[in-house]
């Protein structure tokens, strides 16, 4: 069964402003349409009825006007004065941030390292973070220092007692610092846990078989003997 829809004064005016409207923005879109279809007559009216488009339509070069190689030129030496300018005028006003280098102490135990590309703001290796730090400076004593290295795993390198980690997870470096420092944390704090349970584990040094080179000493019994000193 079909309802009755009562259509109240205040509907039927809404209903006639949005007819309104519509008629309104079709009567500017067919004006529009006419003026662009004069403009394209006027350009017409040599009698040339090919596309204005076409590339074989185009006007014979005059050489009145550089080509496209020597604008990209131009574009590249701008872009090079720029950077001259701001070396010149830019650079030296640095020297007010200017700090004296201090050097580390006992608790500065931690080195980032980042990488900024110079003309790419958004590049996407900008964000990462690489963290070393030096396992003899750790809070660890002899066998959680062997727990914290079970844990780090192929991160630590044998040569020079480090361990690195890195960290592009987020895309604010700021972001990537704060959890380097606080997994290092959570390492330590494992390390400290009950690390007699896992003393005669031995560490796995597989990773860094390339970079371990082998003492190789001549053996004694090889060297050639020494004649005795003749008297005479």
């Amino acid at each position: 069964m079909l309802r009755s829809i009562s259509r109240t004064p205040f509907s039927m005016a809404v209903s006639a402003q949005k007819q309104t409207a519509v008629r309104t923005l079709m009567a500017s879109a067919v004006s529009n349409d006419r003026a662009r279809s004069k403009a394209f007559g006027a350009v017409r009216s040599s009698g040339n009825s090919r596309d204005m488009m076409d590339i074989t339509n185009l006007e014979d070069f005059q050489f009145d006007d550089s080509s496209t190689i020597g604008y990209d030129r131009m574009e590249a030496q701008r872009e090079v004065r720029k950077y001259l300018r701001i070396a010149k005028y830019e650079l030296p006003k640095l020297k007010a941030f200017v700090k004296p280098f201090q050097v580390p102490t006992n608790t500065q135990i931690l080195r980032f390292r980042t990488t900024t590309y110079l003309g790419e703001p958004n590049h996407p290796a900008a964000p990462k973070v690489v963290m070393t730090v030096d396992t003899k400076s750790l809070p660890l004593t002899n066998t959680e220092l062997h727990k914290f290295l079970l844990l780090v795993g192929s991160r630590y390198n044998p040569v020079n007692n480090e361990v690195k980690m890195s960290c592009e997870k987020f895309q604010d470096r700021s972001q990537n610092f704060k959890w380097l420092s606080d997994t290092l944390d959570k390492l330590i704090n494992e390390a400290k846990k009950e690390p007699e349970s896992v003393s005669d584990v031995a560490l796995d040094l597989r990773h860094a078989a390339r970079i371990i080179k082998p003492k190789v000493r001549f053996p004694k019994e090889w060297n050639r003997p020494v004649a005795a000193n003749k008297t005479a």
